[in-house]
């Protein structure tokens, strides 16, 4: 979702999309698909110059059951307030040219992958087994 900084003012710029996250921002995580995830905000111009991305994500991924490793869709909604003008290293990494046109899918996907829980099982536990080789489950 490109952004052109030139057009930025401080009415600002209205942001209600829909986006889907690939290939290429699942490697290296736990997420297995993000797709369909509502972004609804604004990117404008604050009253100090900097150009301010306010925007809510709504949607859910899809990670791995700790104990099944059963696909689970967990869902989360996301409040996002980042100043974006102001972080040479931001603007420099997500600038795609000298145009100041500004990618905020990396931004909106780190806040996503910061959302991932460490461990999640969906708790049905009923079909784990009670023993197995060498071991079983006392209640003493």
């Amino acid at each position: 979702m490109n952004i052109d900084l030139n057009k930025v003012t401080e009415k600002g710029i209205d942001i209600n999309e829909t986006v889907s996250f690939g290939d290429e921002y699942l490697k290296n995580t736990s997420i297995k698909e993000c797709n369909n995830i509502k972004v609804e905000g604004s990117i404008y111009l604050s009253s100090t110059m900097e150009i301010v991305l306010s925007v809510n994500c709504k949607g859910s991924f899809i990670i791995a059951d700790a104990r099944t490793l059963e696909d689970i869709s967990y869902p989360f909604n996301i409040d996002i307030e980042e100043v974006v003008a102001d972080i040479s290293n931001e603007l420099t990494k997500n600038v795609k040219n000298p145009q100041n046109i500004l990618d905020i899918l990396s931004i909106l996907w780190q806040n996503i992958v910061l959302e991932v829980p460490i461990r999640l099982t969906n708790g049905d536990f009923k079909d784990m087994p009670l023993k197995g080789d060498g071991w079983s489950l006392s209640e003493e």
